[in-house]
């Protein structure tokens, strides 16, 4: 019913598909078992989670960035990009076990080797037999993936908007509407952060400090012409962070930084699919990004506002923005 792995690559790729990428690896998906699939992208629900709760702030500065008396607004792009080289590239899994539609169990036995991720340049491992578990019979084979997509980088693009301040209070939406992108499908994004500033409570604070909440949504479908075309991952997460930024005298410069706690989670279903028989098959995945700890750079020309970042936690990240502030 769902074709997993284009969707996960919609994800990191929201505004370039990726060369190497096979969309077609979807269907292969069908004749694997939730352990398999679980494993195989895994990685890709890390680099997603790592990326969405990047590039959320460029200063801890609230109110006073841009060239309007009353309101501040900033529109902007932000670019990150989750490091793969500490993801994994393969896992080991004897057997699934699945029951169809048809309550039938059958049980999948892998190649005793290693087996692919979606990240890396691993060719497929061969094939799976699939064996009745009440009569032992072997009723089919099933060709396994090789990996997605060989990058040292999982890239996300995110257009966002800032408003602000209300007794020192500013917000930022982040948001894409239900968008086409070639043959992989769709994607639609919303996020909403709010900051608000602890340095108007320090008089004469040497630099500026402020806390900010964020909660962010993905929705990932196939693409119309596929067998699939409906709603195949639902993620969400939140993350609350800490921030400083000092201003460098004369110079528009501003160096920033901040530690962040945060969640993502995804949640995929699809339909395994042999000889004729079916089973949806549904299960979540956690990022293992939970804290992160980052510093960055931030250049203001006129209304022009750019800003890099590089982000430590589980999975690392780099995030660029280039935006106006008005």
């Amino acid at each position: 019913m769902h074709r997993l792995c284009f969707g996960f690559l919609l994800g990191f790729a929201l505004f370039a598909s990726p060369a190497q990428a096979q969309d077609d690896l979807g269907d292969a998906l069908e004749t694997v078992g939730q352990q398999y699939a679980d494993g195989y992208t895994q990685p890709v629900t890390d680099a997603l989670g790592a990326n969405l709760n990047a590039g959320l702030f460029r200063t801890a500065e609230v109110g006073g960035e841009g060239i309007l008396p009353v309101i501040d607004i900033y529109v902007g792009v932000a670019g990150m990009g989750a490091l793969t080289a500490g993801l994994d590239d393969s896992f080991r899994l004897a057997d699934d076990r699945v029951q169809t539609e048809n309550d039938r169990t059958l049980r999948i036995e892998y190649p005793n080797t290693d087996l692919p991720t979606a990240f890396g340049e691993n060719e497929s491992p061969g094939r799976a037999d699939i064996i009745d578990q009440e009569t032992g019979m072997k009723v089919d084979e099933a060709p396994l993936p090789s990996s997605l997509i060989d990058t040292p980088i999982a890239p996300l693009g995110v257009p966002q908007v800032g408003v602000g301040t209300v007794l020192g209070t500013d917000a930022q939406l982040r948001y894409l509407p239900e968008t086409n992108i070639s043959s992989y499908g769709s994607v639609s994004l919303f996020g909403l952060s709010v900051r608000h500033s602890l340095s108007q409570y320090i008089p004469l604070s040497p630099v500026n400090v402020a806390v900010q909440g964020t909660w962010q949504s993905l929705a990932l479908s196939g693409s119309e012409e596929s067998r699939n075309p409906d709603e195949i991952v639902d993620a969400s997460g939140w993350a609350l962070n800490a921030q400083a930024s000092k201003d460098i005298p004369v110079l528009p410069i501003t160096f920033y930084g901040g530690v962040q706690y945060e969640q993502f989670g995804v949640d995929v279903n699809y339909t395994f699919t042999t000889n004729g028989e079916n089973s949806t098959i549904a299960f979540d995945q956690d990022a293992a990004n939970s804290v992160r700890a980052l510093a960055g750079v931030s250049v203001t020309l006129a209304v022009i506002q750019l800003n890099v970042d590089y982000a430590l936690g589980s999975a690392n990240t780099v995030s660029v923005g280039a935006g106006l502030a008005l």
